[in-house]
């Protein structure tokens, strides 16, 4: 939720797109369609806010994250060397963006910069398969939901 109230939705399995609702729920605007340039997407699957109303989305199939403003204006793209399914936000002052992908999870901070990846491709205990979605309440501590192996996981970060 943008720090006005709106709601942001990321709409890829149709129209490769984000949409911002305001809090009424009515349509703002949207911005996007399929490809491959800045600001286009492949399955736009997720979307999280920062603290400083920058929204991130993992543009699934173009295997990245794009950063917008709340207008949908371009900043950046932080390429990675899988999909990006999933994306969760810590809280806090010091904000870290974790991406869930195919067997392994992304620590990145809010330039981009990846501070770290864990996870092996698998469905036995400790792998994983799609993380489909993702949440962080802290920076240790991160939950995992994982389509194909039915499973959700409590990962505690060293």
């Amino acid at each position: 939720m943008g720090p006005d109230g709106s709601t942001y939705v990321t709409d890829g399995y149709g129209n490769s797109r984000v949409a911002k609702f305001s809090r009424e729920g009515n349509l703002v605007r949207y911005w996007g369609d399929r490809g491959t340039r800045p600001g286009q997407f492949n399955t736009p699957h997720n979307i999280v806010i920062d603290a400083n109303s920058n929204l991130y989305v993992a543009d699934r199939q173009n295997n990245r994250v794009q950063v917008f403003d709340t207008d949908g204006a371009f900043k950046q793209e932080w390429r990675l060397d899988g999909p990006a399914w999933s994306l969760c936000i810590t809280p806090g002052a010091n904000q870290k963006v974790f991406v869930g992908s195919i067997g392994k999870v992304y620590k990145l901070d809010l330039t981009g910069k990846v501070l770290g990846k864990f996870g092996k491709l698998g469905r036995l205990p400790g792998w994983f398969d799609s993380v489909h979605a993702l949440t962080c309440p802290d920076e240790k501590t991160l939950y995992l939901a994982e389509e194909f192996s039915y499973r959700f996981d409590k990962v505690v970060l060293q």
